[in-house]
């Protein structure tokens, strides 16, 4: 059976060095959804808008099930919002029918968020966008099919447990 797994969360909680590692256990693909974003965010600090967030899902749903037809386990992980998460959700349900698919939401608190993006090279590092993008997703609700995962005190190890336990 292949394997989804979709994971959000503001930068330095993880989700990069998680879906990696994840994906090479499982021999699979591990899509970085910063590629695609890169070019949407500007001066302003401000997250994209929902059409380019759809943009950014349908372009993680085609690349998904490319590689889902070559039976790899795909982990894809980026900053979503619950809109993304579900266009994603409904997405994969209707291209990957029978992979068995999991949400995570991993945060951990803003000190650790900022002390991870302080070991970031500097061109890399996130500053003020490490606020912004943690309280938008502290503020929003979740769907019942997305688990959350403080990654505060974990390990890549201990993190990657969790998502398995789930």
């Amino acid at each position: 059976m292949n394997e989804v797994l979709i994971i959000t969360g503001a930068c330095g909680v993880g989700k990069t060095a998680t879906a990696r590692v994840w994906a090479k256990a499982k021999q699979g693909v591990a899509i970085e959804t910063d590629y695609f974003t890169e070019w949407i965010y500007d001066d302003s600090l401000e997250r994209f808008t929902r059409e380019e967030e759809k943009l950014v899902a349908n372009l993680s749903l085609v690349t998904a099930k490319e590689y889902l037809a070559q039976k790899m386990p795909v982990a894809i992980e980026g900053v979503w919002s619950p809109y993304g998460l579900s266009l994603l959700h409904s997405g994969l349900k209707k291209k990957a029918k029978n992979a068995k698919l999991k949400f995570v939401w991993l945060y951990c608190e803003i000190s650790e968020n900022h002390r991870r993006d302080e070991l970031r090279v500097s061109e890399n590092q996130m500053k003020q966008r490490v606020d912004i993008v943690s309280q938008q997703l502290q503020s929003y609700h979740w769907e019942n099919y997305v688990h959350h995962i403080d990654t505060t005190y974990l390990t890549l190890p201990e993190t990657l447990a969790a998502i398995e336990s789930k």
